[in-house]
């Protein structure tokens, strides 16, 4: 059997060093080195799923904002303060402009089971650009979701400075 102390001293001297320095290159070699990789790679993993997460914290809260904003249409569309038509027959109330309209064309379409969506034409005669523009200013500006799609408007011919304006406007109801 082999032993340490069969060695001459000048033996001892170069072999002990040699299989020390053999045995911290062995532990170096196949435990630190790929312990080492190991944690770069966890690293590399960790910055990844931190973006990652970060990502979906930030579509999390976007989602939030977006669903708020939705619920927020939703009770204001559907808080039961009458029909969709009343609520654009109110406006034009509050525009002062109940006595121009000449005509109110609603057409309802069904979109869900309980949900109706409402297209109505609009006509008013003989109105001043102020006052146009103090409809269009209500008509947003409204509780109901009113959605103005289109909006033409002609000067008439008596008068110049006074237009005929036909809007369509879209909104829900329950």
């Amino acid at each position: 059997m082999w032993s340490v102390k069969n060695l001459s001293d000048r033996e001892r001297r170069f072999v002990v060093p040699v299989v020390v320095a053999a045995v911290f290159l062995s532990v170096f070699l196949f435990v630190d080195f790929p312990l080492y990789r190991n944690i770069v790679e966890l690293k590399k993993k960790n910055v990844e799923e931190e973006k990652r997460l970060k990502s979906l914290i930030s579509m999390g809260q976007e989602y939030l904002s977006v669903k708020n904003q939705v619920d927020d249409i939703k009770e204001r569309a559907f808080k039961g303060e009458g029909s969709s038509l009343s609520g654009i027959d109110s406006a034009v109330n509050r525009a002062g402009l109940k006595k121009k309209l000449s005509s109110l064309k609603p057409t309802t379409v069904p979109v869900t089971d309980s949900i109706k969506r409402t297209k109505a034409e609009l006509y008013f005669e003989k109105l001043s650009i102020s006052e146009a523009s103090r409809l269009l200013t209500t008509l947003e500006t409204d509780w109901h979701p009113f959605i103005v799609e289109k909006v033409s408007i002609k000067s008439t011919y008596e008068n110049p400075s006074l237009f005929n304006l036909t809007l369509l406007v879209n909104t829900v109801e329950k």
